[in-house]
């Protein structure tokens, strides 16, 4: 019952998307500003028939998935480093507030000038996603720090205890949360990233070909399938994660 409510949802949300596409079209009745919402998901149907189209997807999945997986790794072990060590942390908080502060045009710029491509694309991603994991799991401990600090005020345990006993289990929807963030995040990104870094292969080198030439119902097509793909990977984590906690229960 719950799976067929959600597929409801799904399709009242394209009839919506498709309406509204139509309703543009017909206003301004000029390809080059907004494309027919027929020929683009026409252009669709010709695209899953392309291995290439494949192809590109599975390079932009592996370089954005493979660049949340350390940024979400990265940000845990610096807001633990931060929770057991308070020296460290106004140092952590300052480099990371340094990096948010930057633009991600000039990182990605940058990072060109010393990596090569690829590099730089997890590089860009990594630096732009991990302060966001680093930040909300910051929070989340010191909320859950605050909560039981009358606790720990009458049963003392090291700060290595309290993080692996206290902070980790309890933050969990905490971490999630971010997970889920980063990776819709991520993929915004990285696509931006694939773009300007001109790689020859991913989602963002299809986007950047179809505007050489002023394919606007391209890259809306693809615009379409990145925002489906996120959908699935977002849904999948779920789903994991719920069959995860099953069978630890």
């Amino acid at each position: 019952m719950k799976m067929l409510s959600e597929i409801k949802k799904i399709v009242i949300w394209c009839a919506t998307i498709y309406g509204i596409g139509m309703i543009i079209f017909l206003t301004f009745k000029n390809p080059f500003i907004f494309p027919n919402p027929n020929t683009i998901l026409r252009i669709m149907a010709e695209q899953v028939q392309d291995k290439d189209f494949y192809i590109s997807i599975l390079y932009t999945l592996t370089r954005v998935m493979s660049a949340v997986l350390c940024s979400f790794i990265g940000g845990i072990f610096l807001a633990s480093i931060s929770q057991l060590c308070s020296r460290a942390s106004s140092w952590i908080e300052t480099s990371i507030l340094t990096i948010r502060t930057i633009p991600n045009i000039t990182l990605l710029i940058v990072l060109l000038f010393w990596l090569d491509r690829e590099q730089s694309i997890f590089w860009v991603l990594f630096l732009v996603l991990f302060p966001i994991v680093y930040q909300n799991c910051h929070d989340q401990f010191l909320e859950i720090d605050q909560t039981w600090k009358p606790l720990f005020v009458l049963y003392p345990q090291s700060n290595f205890y309290k993080l692996k006993n206290v902070y980790l289990p309890l933050g969990r929807s905490a971490l999630l949360s971010s997970f889920l963030s980063i990776v819709a995040l991520g993929f915004k990104v990285g696509v931006m990233a694939e773009i300007l870094s001109q790689v020859s292969l991913g989602i963002g080198k299809k986007m950047q070909y179809a505007k050489l030439n002023v394919d606007l119902a391209s890259v809306l097509a693809w615009t379409i399938w990145l925002l489906l793909i996120v959908n699935i990977v977002v849904f999948l984590i779920r789903k994991g994660v719920q069959w995860i906690q099953k069978q630890t229960l």
